[in-house]
């Protein structure tokens, strides 16, 4: 799509991580919104003292109404559940509260605008205090509104308004400099557009290419599982969330001596084969990771008590037992496995993490020094209050 002045730089389309992060964003904004709100609410009021006229206390009025609605919307976004992700669904409905609150707030300031040239027809002089005023109070949103509002729609609708409805008061004033003004002010507008898409290009840009830095950070580049380093998050994350869960460490039984006798090529080959296999066998909200040379980790949520582990473990045992071709050859292995389980994680959830893993690690001893193709589970349920 090209705008005014070239080429659009916003994606049509955001990964929803992508697009929740940045919706996320326009909640940050308290203190320039608090700052503005001043300027309008306290410049009305000057202006009624002044004037005497009745409308601009309502508008003073109006300003702390549409101010509060704003500020009630960013407490409430902030003071949410933070352990519960937000879905794409809820991040867009928090959006448009975020944006009719805004869009209230600006046509406040629009009626402002109008207010001050009616004043000067009514008295037939020109009211520049409220001409300044209302430019500052325009100004100050679209600006703060293009730097700071990263969707670009908001930014646009509430820029029009604000700068419509003053170019328009210019351009109806019969001053020849005011109406001057008003096709700068146009200029202006349109500049705004292109500012706000360029910067919103650019910081799309910026949170996707962090993203895909972060997913190369916690993800093994040999099978594409996540590393320890994913899986640490992962469990953390889980044990946030106060749900069951059932840790899982794989160590192969074998592995060597195939990596010895084939070479590393068909070692790295079967590495990938073990974790296409172990994920085969897992449901959608289980994770497979792999934490070193030959060792896997298998990170089960929700339906995870030790019977259900146990199933688990003992169909991982008979999955790699079986068989694997590697680069033309036929290759047997095996592996042991340790099993720790929680029934739930509360406040002490990051100590609760490495005691699931201290006890998979422990019960993963045992199960290699019962001999090949065993697992064992740990001692200990845990449960944190």
């Amino acid at each position: 799509m090209v705008t005014f002045l070239g080429q659009k730089r916003r994606a049509t389309t955001l990964p929803p991580a992508v697009e929740i992060e940045i919706i996320s964003r326009l909640f940050g904004a308290a203190p320039q919104i608090i700052c503005i709100a001043l300027g309008l609410i306290i410049g009305s009021a000057m202006m009624a003292a002044q004037t005497g006229e009745a409308i601009y206390a309502w508008l003073a009025a109006a300003g702390v109404a549409t101010s509060g609605w704003r500020l009630a919307n960013i407490v409430g976004f902030m003071r949410r559940d933070q352990r519960v992700a937000l879905t794409l669904t809820e991040a867009r409905r928090w959006e448009k509260g975020y944006a009719y609150s805004a869009f209230a707030f600006t046509l406040v300031i629009a009626v402002l605008v109008v207010a001050t040239f009616r004043t000067d027809d009514q008295s037939g002089e020109d009211d520049q205090g409220g001409h300044v005023l209302s430019i500052g109070l325009v100004m100050a949103l679209t600006a703060g509104s293009y730097l700071r509002t990263l969707r670009f729609w908001i930014c646009a609708t509430l820029s029009t308004v604000a700068i419509g409805t003053l170019a328009a008061a210019f351009l109806l004033s019969g001053d020849p400099l005011y109406q001057a003004l008003s096709i700068l002010l146009l200029v202006y507008l349109i500049s705004i557009y292109e500012s706000s898409d360029f910067m919103i290009g650019q910081f799309e840009e910026l949170i996707i290419a962090r993203r895909e830095l972060d997913l190369a950070s916690r993800q093994d580049a040999l099978t594409g599982l996540l590393n320890r380093r994913g899986v640490d998050r992962l469990l953390a994350e889980a044990c946030q969330s106060g749900e069951p869960l059932a840790l899982l460490m794989l160590d192969l039984d074998g592995f060597k001596q195939v990596n010895d006798r084939l070479g590393h090529a068909a070692g790295d080959e079967l590495l990938r084969q073990v974790g296409k296999r172990l994920g085969a066998l897992m449901r959608s909200e289980d994770v497979v990771g792999r934490v070193g040379g030959d060792e896997f980790i298998v990170l089960i949520r929700g339906k995870a008590g030790p019977g259900f582990a146990d199933s688990v473990a003992a169909r991982a045992v008979s999955a790699i037992s079986a068989p694997f071709e590697v680069m033309g050859q036929p290759v047997r292995i095996g592996t042991s496995v340790g099993v720790a389980t929680s029934d739930g994680c509360g406040s002490a959830a990051p100590d609760l993490a490495k005691a699931l893993f201290d006890q998979a690690d422990a019960a993963l001893y045992e199960a290699k020094r019962a001999g090949r193709g065993q697992y064992r589970q740990a001692t200990t349920l845990y449960s944190v209050i």
